[in-house]
């Protein structure tokens, strides 16, 4: 094949001499199509111009991204190189994302900052050369919630200088999201700073472990938008910028992402946030009992129902003469509440989501014989007022 000569820029006014040798589609047969027009001829402007929905998702991405944030621990510090400068600078490294609430708390998951001994949040803007600049300011945690994977972390610093940084992001609805519409994931992958994927909802009200063992998070959103350690704590946005949901896990064989991320709800993500920036935990309804793990209510025979294993002392349930397992007797099995069928312990903190402290909940409940010599069950019925537990002291 022959040489490929480069490009000849013309000045305006000038003419292009006709083209030697082989037509120009005898020379792209020759030579390849792609590659010769790499080298010869200069693309038309239509290809080098956005799509409408690729502007839009670069406009979304820089809206959004003053917003979102990188969460570490002030006391693991590495080298950090910075490429673009060429030069070296001391932070802590990113370990985990948030977003900006309000003007001074950030919202991230439990897991994220679970452990870490001196939460820091770092900020990213860019300096009068266009070079990103770090931005470290301590955080404390004013509420951590196991049972929903959601924290809140209050920054501490210049105000005059928060002020410009903290820059809150809008919220969505939830409860209105439908499995197809588009999505965006922010966050901060293996490190990777103010990072954005795309995808959609593939799927609504699933169900992912908590913090915390037989406490499932549920109407979970399932999204094909890229997750990866360090996403956790960031935003997923709709088509508006608006954040509809908490990244918080994946699943995956592997550690890293193969098509299913999962997201706390922001209808979830907006109740619980409130109340632990008002009280300092998540209220929520309690019967103040500890129910058995299913593998031993599956030993004793117990089917259907959730067993009573443990009551506390001045529980609601305890006033209501509920029983919990003691030598000999297993415990009280509730087999209904609300009016509605229990079967296993799943239904009760599903029913115990939708009740409020100080409600009057009827409880059906399966009992073994006080006769010692009589196997028998006998139904009761009691009625237990709820009381109020937090994210401090997790019962049911």
């Amino acid at each position: 094949h022959g040489r490929l000569a480069t490009t000849d820029f013309l000045l305006p006014g000038e003419r292009a001499e006709a083209p030697k040798g082989p037509s120009l589609g005898r020379r792209a047969g020759l030579l390849g199509a792609g590659l010769l027009g790499a080298a010869v001829l200069q693309p038309p402007s239509s290809v080098l111009a956005l799509t409408s929905e690729e502007l839009h998702a670069a406009a979304l991405f820089l809206k959004a991204a003053p917003g979102v944030i990188g969460i570490t621990d002030a006391s693991l510090t590495k080298q950090v190189s910075s490429r673009a400068a060429d030069r070296a600078a001391e932070h802590p490294a990113v370990t985990g994302s948030g977003f900006v609430w309000d003007g001074s708390h950030i919202v991230t998951n439990y897991h994220v900052v679970d452990d870490m001994k001196s939460p820091q949040v770092v900020f990213i803007t860019k300096d009068a050369s266009g070079e990103d600049k770090h931005s470290s300011f301590a955080a404390t945690i004013v509420g951590a919630d196991p049972l929903s994977d959601i924290a809140v972390l209050e920054v501490s610093g210049d105000s005059l200088i928060l002020a410009g940084l903290m820059v809150p992001l809008g919220r969505g609805v939830s409860e209105t999201l439908l499995p197809g519409q588009a999505v965006f994931a922010l966050g901060n992958p293996f490190g990777l700073e103010h990072s954005m994927s795309r995808g959609v909802i593939s799927g609504l009200s699933r169900t992912m472990q908590s913090g915390v063992p037989g406490r499932p998070i549920r109407g979970v959103i399932q999204t094909d938008a890229s997750i990866n350690p360090g996403n956790s704590g960031g935003p997923l946005l709709d088509s508006d910028g608006n954040v509809i949901g908490l990244n918080s896990a994946i699943l995956s064989s592997t550690g890293t992402f193969s098509g299913i991320g999962l997201a706390i709800p922001i209808d979830t993500v907006k109740r619980n946030v409130g109340s632990m920036i008002s009280n300092g935990f998540v209220s929520r309804s309690s019967l103040g009992v500890v129910l058995a793990p299913e593998y031993l209510t599956e030993v004793l025979g117990v089917k259907n129902g959730a067993m009573v294993m443990k009551v506390f002392p001045g529980s609601p349930a305890q006033q209501a003469g509920v029983q919990a397992m003691r030598r000999g007797h297993i415990g009280d099995v509730i087999v209904g509440m609300a009016g509605k069928p229990v079967t296993s312990t799943s239904d009760v903190f599903n029913i115990l989501e939708t009740s409020a402290p100080g409600d009057d909940l009827p409880l059906q409940i399966r009992r073994v014989s006080a006769d010692a010599d009589n196997d028998e069950f006998e139904v009761v019925s009691v009625t237990v007022r709820l009381g109020a537990s937090n994210s401090k002291l997790v019962m049911t």
